[in-house]
């Protein structure tokens, strides 16, 4: 078997291990993933597989493919589960991580690829989207590899219509709008126009690509419109066009220019943190942000030529990385999830950078292997310190967050752990254990950068098996939801305040929960935030009488406040 066929089965068999087994361990703890799940629920409960409803009156912000993909793989395994729910964002990662993979080492070779996926798997931005209930990371997954297929259909000279790009880049327009069709054409349109192809030949043949790929979400748009008419247009249009167009009725997700730089920063850690300290240890004075020359003028043309003069492989991905990152400038809408279709081309970018310092033998590498090791033992220790009751609450204050702070601890501190888990606690110790007997018998640069790389994806292990299920299921409202259930088996369950949506408490309730403004129903149990108590009091007071049954300890998750559970009933 060939060098990269055992690295390709390698990096399938690793990304399988790292993610699969761990999806369904953490329950839902935010309103994102139990309101994307929820649709897919209504999907298989009302049989509308178009436009369903879910919370008496709401229907799904986005197109539907990734509702249908968790409908699916939750009709095969008995039911919409976190598990069922998470499975197309990861199954999407690794169809991605594999696809990208091949498209590099075919064009590189096989050490950049394989070190380009090990980043990928371990970047925390795109390790969060592959293991969560949301549309980004399908969606990411379907643009990639759309371009991928694109830049080899270029290589072939354009010929005949790269069908299944098409396909791909349907199923993206189908998961979040049109930029599923826009960045791939976008991406390999300005890159042939840098490679010299003619504007007019560039722009009719991805034209015709695009509109393609844009005829199944026009006939779903189609099919949607004769059941929600007039809103669901109107939804349509403010997520898409208004959100970029800045003319959405609501603030969401407002950020400065700089907040998608921090982003990206932040996406990579912790391999942000061994390429602050490679910085250190470059050769300034012989780096030069331009090229020599007598002018300005004349050193920004040597410098444009040189760019566009790069490998072909290595100008595609400078300008995917450019094209996205600048279109997302431009709302006011910025998220760190928006930018992860590039995260594929960068890794690719870092890897060449960090296998450059291996040959130089930089010191990098030892310095981040001896930090990594201590962040490790610093969080076993820690770990055993609070299960030892060693941390006293006092430490946390009394400020807003203390009660949560405390929560934590208290459930790692409380939680039973089988052999398994403690196998698991013990693998990040195992791994700096082993890169500590690499430093000490002064292993070479190469062993040092994926002696760190499995350090931190055993951490990632870690965190996903044992301290973030048991963590954030302080965070998630399923206990609330079980105290509803009791109080209310069968019937309905609301929500005062048609802006307040609980949708993890939907979720686990089926479905259960209505708008009490909406409907004025004659008796049962309503859900009020804490800011909008004396509002539902005063609302009530000449029409129901209300009797408080419950009030959280926490705050919810979904809304960041603390609820009110009242039982009620009309005079």
């Amino acid at each position: 078997m060939s060098d990269r066929k055992i690295a390709f089965w390698f990096i399938a068999l690793l990304s399988v291990l790292v993610l699969v087994p761990f999806l369904g361990e953490t329950i839902f703890y935010s309103k994102g993933e139990p309101r994307e799940a929820i649709v897919a629920y209504t999907m298989l409960e009302s049989g509308n597989w178009i436009l369903p409803t879910n919370y008496g009156v709401e229907i799904a912000y986005k197109p539907p493919f990734l509702y249908w993909t968790i409908a699916v793989i939750s009709s095969v395994l008995g039911g919409v589960t976190e598990f069922s729910a998470r499975m197309p964002s990861a199954l999407a990662f690794l169809a991605m991580q594999l696809v990208f993979f091949s498209f590099v080492a075919k064009r590189k070779d096989v050490k950049t690829a394989f070190l380009t996926s090990i980043l990928l798997l371990s970047s925390f931005e795109v390790h969060r989207a592959a293991v969560a209930c949301r549309l980004d990371m399908l969606q990411v997954s379907l643009i990639v590899i759309s371009l991928c297929l694109l830049f080899r259909w270029d290589e072939k000279s354009c010929k005949g219509i790269p069908w299944l790009a098409v396909l791909l880049m349907a199923c993206a327009t189908l998961t979040k709008g049109p930029v599923g069709s826009i960045f791939p054409c976008l991406g390999i349109g300005v890159y042939q126009l840098l490679r010299g192809r003619s504007f007019g030949k560039a722009f009719f043949s991805l034209l015709g690509i695009g509109l393609l790929s844009l005829i199944p979400l026009g006939i779903w748009f189609w099919a949607a419109y004769q059941q929600g008419g007039e809103a669901f247009v109107n939804l349509m249009l403010e997520e898409n066009t208004g959100r970029f167009f800045r003319k959405m009725s609501y603030a969401s997700h407002e950020n400065p220019l700089w907040y998608n730089f921090l982003t990206i920063i932040w996406g990579w850690v912790p391999w942000t943190l061994v390429l602050l300290i490679s910085l250190f240890g470059l050769k300034w004075k012989k780096i030069h942000l331009l090229p020599e020359g007598t002018s300005v003028g004349e050193r920004l043309k040597k410098a444009w030529c040189k760019f566009r003069s790069q490998s072909p492989l290595q100008l595609f991905a400078w300008v995917v990385i450019l094209t996205i990152f600048i279109f997302y400038c431009i709302p006011k809408s910025k998220r760190s999830v928006y930018l992860l279709p590039i995260y594929p081309f960068m890794g690719m970018l870092l890897a060449e950078y960090l296998l450059a310092l291996v040959q130089r033998g930089a010191k990098v590498f030892r310095i981040s292997a001896w930090i990594f090791v201590a962040l490790t033992i610093l969080l076993t220790v820690t770990f055993f310190a609070v299960r030892l009751d060693m941390i006293p609450e006092s430490i946390w204050g009394t400020g807003r967050h203390a009660a949560e702070n405390i929560a934590f601890v208290n459930a790692l501190h409380t939680v039973e752990l089988s052999l398994p888990k403690w196998l698991i606690v013990f693998l990040p110790l195992v791994a700096a254990g082993c890169l500590l007997y690499m430093l000490v018998k002064r292993a070479d640069t190469r062993s040092l950068l994926y002696g760190t790389a499995g350090c931190i994806l055993c951490i990632f292990v870690s965190l996903d098996g044992v301290y973030q299920p048991t963590i954030l299921a302080v965070k998630s409202d399923r206990h609330l939801a079980v105290r509803l259930n009791e109080l209310e088996p069968q019937g309905m369950v609301y929500s005062y305040a048609d802006w307040v949506k609980f949708y993890g408490i939907n979720y686990y309730l089926g479905d259960r929960v209505r708008i009490f403004d909406k409907l004025n129903p004659a008796q049962g149990y309503v859900l009020v935030t804490d800011e909008l108590q004396e509002q539902f009091l005063q609302d009530t007071e000449d029409t129901y009488r209300v009797e408080e049954v419950y009030r959280t300890p926490l705050r919810s998750c979904d809304l960041r406040r603390k609820v009110i559970v009242y039982k009620f009933s009309k005079k």
